[in-house]
C-alpha cells in the first residue's frame, strides 16, 4: 500500500487535479440540468412528471450504486472504476446532449447515472489513497471545493449555454471535459494491485437497487395517478424487495448496509435529516426552475442568475462553517440549518407572480441554510458512528444524500401533479394560477417534512450515539 503513495509533486498535482475534476463534473450535473428542464419540457411535449424523471433517473442511478461501487474499490479496483466512470459518463453526456425524445434522453442519463456514480465513489478515495497522509486535509479541501464550485457555477453555465446555443450543450459541455480527465487519470493513477470479489453482497445490492426503483416510481407517480396496475405492482415490488433485503444483509458476511447501525436512535436519527434536507432541497430546487419560466415568464438566463443565489450563499458560507464547526461542534449548525430550510419552504409557499421578495428569501434561506448544513449534518451522523465504521461512514453519507435528492424530485414533482390537478399536461399549457397551486402544494408538504427534520435536529445531540 505505502509503495502506492506518490512522492512525485507533479504527479501528485496531477492525481489531484484529475480527482477534483471528477467531483466539479458531479456537482455540476447535479444543479446544472434544472436550468434548462423548462426548454426540455417544451422540445419534448411532455408535462414536469415525466420531466422529473430526468432528474430521478440520474439521482437513482447514484443512490442505488454507489455502495456497490465503493465496496468495488475498496475490493482493489479503485483505478478501473475511477477511470472507466469517467468514460461512462463521457458517454452518457454524450447520448443526453445528442437525444430527440424523453425516452432516449431517460436511457442516457441512466447511463450518465452510472459514471457518475462510479466518480463519486471512487474520486475522494483517489486523492486519500495514493497522496502522503500529511495531505490528507488538503485533498479533502480540495475535493469539497470541486463540487461547491460545481454546484456553483451549474446554474448560470446552464443558463449561458442554453441562451447562446441549446439546451444540448449543458450536456455536451461534458464530453471535452470527461475524456481528457480519463486520459490523464490512466497516466497518473498507480495501477490496481488486485481485485478480490470474494463476501461481495451482489445479492443485497441487486434486492437494494430494484426497491429503490420501485419506492421511487410510486413516490413520484401516486400524488398524480392514485395507486394504478403498475403503481400497485411497484408498490409490492417494493416491500418484497425491502424485505429480502433486510433477510439477506442479516445474512451477508459483508453486507452492502450493515443493519446493525440503525439500532442507534442518534445515528438513525442523524440519517433522517440528512435525507430530509436534500429530500426539500433538492425537489424545490427541481420546480423552481418551471416556476420562473411559467410565472415570472423568465428565459433561460433569467433563471440561472435567480438560481446563482443559493449556490452563492452556500459558498460564502461553507469555509468558515467548516473551521467554525470543528471548534464548537456541529449541533448548533445542524439545527439552524434545519430551521432556515423550514423558513425557506414557508417563504415560497407565498410567492406569487406579484411579488419576487418571497422567492429572493426563499432563495437566500435555502443557499444560507446549504452553508450552514451541507457538511455538518453528514458530519453529525459520522460523529455517531462507531469507529470501526466510520471508514464506510462516506460512503452511507453519499447515498443518503442522493437517495434524498432522488426521492424528493420524484415527491416534489407527484405533489405539484396532484396540487395543480394538471398531470399529463406540457408545460407550455400552464397558466400561473394553476402551477402555483401545485407549487404551494409541493412547498406545504417540503415546509412539513422539514419541520420534522428540525424536530430531529433538536431531540438528540448525535455527538452522543449509543451504537451497539
Amino acid at each position: 500500500m505505502a509503495d502506492d503513495v506518490l512522492t512525485d509533486r507533479r504527479s501528485q498535482i496531477l492525481l489531484l487535479s484529475v480527482a477534483a475534476v471528477a467531483l466539479f463534473l458531479d456537482g455540476l450535473d447535479g444543479t446544472i440540468v434544472n436550468v434548462v428542464l423548462p426548454d426540455m419540457a417544451g422540445d419534448f411535449g411532455t408535462d414536469t412528471s415525466a420531466t422529473s424523471w430526468v432528474v430521478t433517473a440520474y439521482y437513482v442511478m447514484m443512490a442505488g450504486l454507489i455502495l456497490i461501487f465503493g465496496k468495488v474499490c475498496d475490493a482493489g479496483a479503485l483505478k478501473r472504476v475511477f477511470t472507466v466512470g469517467l468514460v461512462v459518463f463521457a458517454v452518457g453526456s454524450l447520448a443526453c446532449g445528442l437525444s430527440a425524445t424523453l425516452p432516449v434522453m431517460l436511457v442516457s442519463r441512466v447511463v450518465q447515472g452510472i459514471g457518475a456514480a462510479m466518480l463519486a465513489s471512487s474520486a475522494f478515495m483517489v486523492g486519500i489513497r495514493y497522496l502522503p497522509k500529511s495531505m490528507s486535509g488538503f485533498v479533502l479541501s480540495v475535493s469539497v471545493l470541486g463540487i461547491a464550485v460545481g454546484s456553483a457555477a451549474g446554474p448560470l453555465l446552464g443558463a449561458v449555454l442554453a441562451e447562446f446555443s441549446s439546451w444540448h450543450m449543458v450536456f455536451l459541455i461534458n464530453v471535452p471535459i470527461a475524456a481528457v480527465a480519463a486520459v490523464v487519470a490512466v497516466r497518473v493513477v498507480p495501477p490496481d494491485a488486485g481485485f478480490s470479489g470474494r463476501g461481495f453482497d451482489i445479492r443485497g445490492a441487486a434486492l437494494l437497487f430494484v426497491a429503490l426503483v420501485c419506492g421511487l416510481y410510486v413516490l413520484e407517480s401516486s400524488p398524480s395517478h392514485g395507486l394504478d396496475t403498475v403503481s400497485a405492482v411497484c408498490t409490492a415490488l417494493f416491500l418484497v424487495c425491502i424485505s429480502l433485503f433486510v433477510v439477506t444483509e442479516r445474512r451477508a458476511a459483508d453486507p452492502v448496509i450493515k443493519l446493525r447501525l440503525f439500532r442507534s436512535r442518534g445515528l438513525l436519527s442523524a440519517m433522517f435529516l440528512l435525507t430530509i434536507v436534500n429530500m426539500c432541497y433538492l425537489g424545490c430546487l427541481y420546480l423552481l426552475p418551471y416556476y420562473m419560466s411559467t410565472v415570472m415568464g423568465l428565459d433561460s438566463l433569467g433563471t440561472g442568475l435567480y438560481l446563482a443565489i443559493p449556490a452563492v450563499a452556500t459558498l460564502l458560507l461553507c469555509v468558515w462553517v467548516g473551521r467554525a464547526a470543528d471548534r464548537i461542534g456541529n449541533r448548533p449548525f445542524t439545527i439552524a440549518a434545519s430551521a432556515l430550510m423550514v423558513a425557506s419552504m414557508v417563504a415560497y409557499v407565498f410567492a406569487d407572480a406579484d411579488h419576487v421578495m418571497p422567492l429572493i428569501a426563499g432563495l437566500v434561506l435555502m443557499g444560507v441554510m446549504w452553508g450552514l448544513g451541507g457538511g455538518t449534518i453528514s458530519n453529525r451522523m459520522l460523529d455517531n458512528m462507531p469507529d470501526e465504521d466510520r471508514p464506510a461512514g462516506a460512503s452511507m453519507s453519499s447515498f443518503l444524500i442522493y437517495l434524498g435528492c432522488a426521492a424528493g424530485t420524484a415527491m416534489f414533482a407527484g405533489l405539484f401533479g396532484f396540487g395543480s390537478g394538471s398531470s399529463g399536461t406540457a408545460i407550455g399549457d400552464f397558466d400561473a394560477a394553476t402551477f402555483l397551486d401545485g407549487f404551494a402544494l409541493a412547498c406545504i408538504a417540503g415546509a412539513v417534512l422539514s419541520a420534522i427534520g428540525l424536530i430531529l435536529s433538536v431531540s438528540r445531540d448525535e455527538r452522543r450515539g449509543e451504537c451497539e
